[in-house]
């Protein structure tokens, strides 16, 4: 509830109408918030507000606008004459910071829990702050790719991110990373056509920029650009909320960036959007740009883990820690509602701490925060686990309960205990069971049919019949592998295949591990077609069990028959414990202990390089590459410091630990096994395992 009328007419204040939509007014509030930015904190008079208190005024004003609730009560409120304030003092609570104070009479405005916490400056502002940067894996990997692709000098780049997930916090924070040689051209209003925004670009260069030719506006850039190459600098233009940007502004994006020379580009472009930049993309008609954008990534929602990181890190950088505590039951609340996005992070905490400011308290619990929530209004949360449980089960039960009705009403015949005129040995033989068809779930042996003359016992006309006996099939196990229990059965059995034959049948299972269902495999030609149509690779390798397990890829193992009995192949499969699964013309399981005798220690192993690195990274090597390694190393924790296109010292140890704890060679080299490893270990390749992690 608005208590009193706020001195600033919230619409003025961002340059809207009463009637403004919710994207006006997201527009507006950016638009402000730029100029605050571009104006340096410079004030032109003592009695002008600073920088930081314009800034909060335009949070305040864009925070009670894009709340349906909140602007109805102001708009209410607005109508009505402001009352003259009561001489009566009133009693400190809630009701009493739920309004703006008279800037006269407080001409610093301070944030009303700030003091209670002993907070430097407010925590949890909602204006994009880079001090306030949150690194976490996600907010790492975006700005690697940017700060890269920008010094790596990559045309376009596209950064794309829901509502409030950050890419304006990055946008800022990048541009702090680069070198000084970049010129920086940031254009925070999309809502422009092709004219504008040349305008605007040259404008921000320094460049004349009133010109109404377009043709002027690319001469004059084209000439700087030119310069500016000369001098080793380079130009950049960043377009955030480039999802509104109109085709033809698009077009005329894709048009500047064919300023080049000979052998490079003389600008770059800079796309940060939310996803509907995508759909925008996705049109026939900017096919051409879209093929021009060499990096592109997506900054996802925070997850629980970073959304506790997150909260943290904000109170730190206020100075609050140690001040305020966030229980790990409230964390969770926080991030159920706010879905990992930062800017409701954002809000829900600073709703938090003022509640919990009120009730003077500095441990919030999730009961604080879920007032909070209350009182921001239209926050859904996340399903947990027992809630789509619970969605699940209901309607199955209830399915299951009228499927059973149904079934027991309609279908189900009724019995009676007593036979209807027909006793069990007469139905018998009306219905006899045909022993002879298959799936006979009883397999009878010859000493399971025998009986003694002299038994009493009729045995059954059907059990007499010799062919019956003869024709029941031979046990299969109910795992439908053939067990092998000691190394003369497996010799018997692998003897029986030449060397190709026991190839290709081995290969086949190794193939099946790959999900590739080869239709015709009947010689070794055929075998090379189908490896090099899948961008399958053969590594061969001698070594261990233990180094076999240590890579986690099937292989083709070769054994050497005794007595003269040649040379096979056998596929591994998978293992488990000190039981292997193998393969040839069937699968087969057995001890590893009985192929030891019989392993030549030679293995052939088929394996996928899924981004065609360079044969082999070794010290002094450049290249995006080495930042991709880097980057999936970290992920793996091994490397840490600031990913650089470089294989340097940092990375030489990264892979000598990953080399040491997979049981490979630990000289620090990037090559082949070090390669299969790092797939195999991250979760975005699809490799088969030899093992299960």
């Amino acid at each position: 509830m608005i208590t009193e009328v706020q001195s600033t007419d919230f619409y003025k204040l961002l340059g809207v109408e009463p009637n403004a939509n919710q994207k006006e007014i997201d527009r507006a509030y950016q638009k402000l918030i730029g100029e605050f930015d571009s104006s340096e904190g410079k004030r032109n008079s003592p009695d002008q507000p600073t920088l930081k208190e314009q800034i909060e005024a335009a949070q305040e004003a864009y925070d009670t606008l894009s709340n349906k609730e909140k602007r109805e009560a102001y708009d209410a409120v607005a109508q009505v004459k402001k009352r003259p304030e009561p001489s009566v003092p009133v009693k400190p609570g809630p009701l009493q910071f739920m309004g703006r104070k008279d800037s006269s009479k407080n001409p610093k405005h301070q944030n009303v829990y700030q003091d209670f916490f002993g907070f430097s400056e407010k925590p949890f502002d909602l204006t994009p702050d880079p001090k306030y940067l949150y690194l976490s894996p996600k907010h790492k990997e975006v700005l690697a790719h940017l700060v890269y692709g920008l010094q790596e000098n990559n045309g376009f780049l596209k950064i794309i991110g829901e509502v409030g997930t950050g890419k304006t916090m990055i946008c800022r924070s990048f541009l702090r990373e680069l070198r000084t040689d970049f010129n920086i051209a940031y254009i925070f209003n999309p809502a422009i056509n092709e004219l504008e925004l040349l305008q605007t670009i040259n404008s921000e260069l320094g460049l004349p920029g009133k010109s109404k030719s377009k043709k002027k506006l690319i001469d004059l850039l084209n000439a700087f650009l030119l310069e500016e190459r000369a001098k080793g600098h380079r130009v950049v233009v960043i377009i955030d909320e480039a999802q509104d940007l109109e085709p033809k502004v698009m077009e005329q994006l894709r048009l500047l960036s064919n300023l080049e020379t000979d052998t490079e580009k003389l600008i770059q472009i800079v796309l940060i959007g939310q996803p509907e930049l995508e759909k925008v993309l996705a049109k026939d008609g900017l096919r051409q740009l879209r093929q021009r954008i060499t990096i592109q990534w997506e900054l996802l929602p925070l997850n629980l883990e970073e959304t506790r990181g997150y909260i943290q890190h904000r109170l730190n950088v206020a100075l609050g820690k140690g001040k305020v505590r966030f229980s790990r039951p409230a964390v969770e609340t926080v991030f159920r509602y706010s879905r990992g996005i930062p800017r409701m992070i954002n809000v829900i905490c600073d709703r938090t701490l003022l509640i919990a400011y009120t009730e003077g308290t500095k441990k919030i619990i999730p009961q604080i925060v879920k007032t909070a929530i209350k009182d921001i209004g239209n926050l859904a949360p996340l399903e947990s686990w027992t809630d789509k449980l619970w969605k699940l089960v209901i309607p199955s039960a209830i399915a299951a309960g009228i499927g059973f009705f149904a079934l027991n009403f309609f279908a189900l015949p009724e019995f009676d205990n007593k036979p209807q005129g027909k006793d069990i040995a007469a139905l018998i033989k009306e219905d006899p069971i045909d022993l002879s068809s298959p799936g006979e779930l009883v397999n009878y042996s010859a000493a399971s049919v025998t009986v003694a003359p002299s038994s009493p016992v009729n045995v059954p006309e059907v059990v007499q019949q010799p062919a019956v006996v003869e024709a029941a099939p031979k046990p299969i196990p109910s795992n439908g592998m053939l067990s092998i229990s000691d190394s003369e059965k497996l010799v018997t059995y692998l003897s029986s295949l030449t060397l190709m034959e026991s190839k290709l049948e081995a290969i086949k299972w190794i193939f099946e591990a790959w999900n590739i269902a080869p239709e015709t495999l009947q010689d070794k030609e055929d075998l090379d077609i189908l490896i090099e149509d899948n961008q399958l690779l053969q590594y061969e390798m001698n070594g261990t069990m233990k180094r076999l397990q240590s890579l986690n890829y099937p292989a083709l193992l070769e054994i050497a028959l005794p007595n003269a009995q040649g040379t096979k192949y056998l596929a591994l499969s998978s293992i488990n414990g000190d039981t292997g699964i193998f393969g040839s013309v069937d699968k087969i399981e057995m001890p590893l202990s009985i192929i030891n005798s019989i392993w030549t220690r030679k293995a052939i192993v088929l394996w996928k390089d899924f981004e065609n690195l360079p044969e082999s990274f070794d010290l002094g090597f450049k290249g995006k590459e080495a930042v991709w390694l880097q980057k999936n190393l970290r992920l793996l924790g091994y490397f840490q410091g600031r990913e650089a296109p470089l294989y340097g010292p940092k990375t030489i140890r990264a892979v000598r630990r990953l080399q040491r704890n997979n049981n490979i060679k630990d000289d620090g080299k990037f090559q082949i096994d070090s390669k299969m490893l790092v797939y195999n270990l991250l979760q975005i390749y699809q490799t088969p395992e030899l093992v299960t992690r």
